[in-house]
């Protein structure tokens, strides 16, 4: 199972580096479209725009799950073996909790933009789906969250039995 999870994880950042690409292309084209032709490409703005968003979200899950975030370990460091693993199984639910919790309030605000009909002004792209979809993003963060979590209780579990850790 969770091979599987870490795959759909690989998946999503290989999807935003795809994104990565089409948003240089389209900066690219849109370049040479303004200066070479007098015509900006029509609805580049928005495409780099939702594209910005979209690298980020797709990519948030695998980094979660590789631990590839900032750390700051001047105390960490210093933490028995034990109290270590707790304060990472600590942190690794209060971000499930806090990325479920944003994803909850995102899709509602989705479902919000999508009764009042909203869209992109060129595009016509409704901004209710591209805020869902970030929520669904947002989710499988916060399952990656978990993977950690249990990970975590894993190896506290292991320290526990082995005797090598303690308070």
């Amino acid at each position: 199972m969770f091979k599987t999870f870490d795959r759909i994880c690989l998946a999503l950042a290989w999807l935003s580096g795809g994104i990565a690409a089409f948003v240089m292309a389209v900066t690219f084209v849109g370049v040479v479209m303004r200066y070479l032709f007098r015509a900006p490409l029509m609805g580049g703005f928005e495409m780099i725009e939702i594209g910005m968003g979209l690298i980020v979200f797709t990519a948030l899950p695998l980094m979660v799950l590789r631990r590839g975030n900032i750390a700051v370990t001047i105390l960490s460091d210093r933490f028995p073996p034990l109290l270590a693993r707790g304060a990472t199984l600590l942190g690794d639910l209060i971000g499930a909790v806090l990325m479920g919790f944003i994803a909850w309030r995102v899709w509602l605000q989705g479902a919000r933009l999508l009764t009042y009909g909203e869209v992109t002004m060129e595009l016509r792209i409704p901004k209710g789906l591209i805020a869902q979809g970030m929520s669904v993003l947002l989710a499988v963060t916060a399952v990656s969250f978990l993977v950690c979590a249990i990970a975590a209780l894993r190896r506290a579990e292991g320290l526990r039995t082995s005797g090598t850790g303690g308070l």
